[in-house]
């Protein structure tokens, strides 16, 4: 799908969004770890489901706003965005299925 869309591969580590992409995550990890404790209720399975759904989107959007934001002439970010349903589909059918 790169070669088709014409994207190069370029890593946030290259970039000068090296820190920010680290402190981003780490704040974003920082939140998830304080809503852990709202999990803990009578429907566990479900709000642990939203949870990771959440969590994972918001990561997602994180990496493709840096990636938009200091690599835009590789296009970086249309890959992430392309892929995360993708990868959300695929962790819906495991969650719905098993």
């Amino acid at each position: 799908m790169r070669k088709w869309l014409g994207i190069k591969k370029v890593a946030l580590s290259e970039t000068p969004a090296k820190n920010t992409d680290r402190w981003g995550r780490g704040i974003i990890f920082a939140i998830a770890l304080c809503g852990i404790p709202f999990i803990v209720g009578t429907d566990v399975a479900s709000r642990l489901f939203w949870f990771w759904v959440v969590y994972l989107t918001a990561l997602t959007a994180f990496q493709a706003y840096l990636q938009w934001k200091y690599i835009k002439e590789s296009k970086e970010y249309v890959m992430t965005l392309l892929l995360y349903p993708v990868g959300l589909a695929a962790f819906l059918a495991i969650a719905f299925v098993y």
